[in-house]
């Protein structure tokens, strides 16, 4: 789970930007901390686009993509508590 969380806030920080969202939040900031963040911001960039992230995500999306296994649903006789058939008895 935290994971995923991880995956979305990244998606998000990574759209905001692309965006220019952070050019207007670091615009008035000094430009050491533009610099600073620049090289980190690209670094991030790469490790997004590396194979092993994508595999990850694919393995991910694939894993919640799949159907949930079939649920039994008990017939009335046995909600009711008599099976249908009797129990079997033990060979004593």
């Amino acid at each position: 789970m935290k994971f995923i969380i991880g995956i979305a806030i990244g998606a998000v920080g990574m759209w905001a930007y692309r965006n220019g969202k952070f050019q207007g939040l670091f615009g008035n900031a000094p430009e050491s901390m533009q610099q600073a963040w620049q090289p980190a911001a690209e670094r991030i960039t790469q490790v997004a686009k590396s194979d092993q992230v994508q595999q990850a995500v694919s393995a991910v999306h694939e894993t919640v993509a799949q159907p949930a296994p079939e649920i039994a649903k008990p017939t009335a006789a046995e909600v009711a508590g008599r099976p249908s058939e009797p129990l079997p008895t033990s060979g004593a």
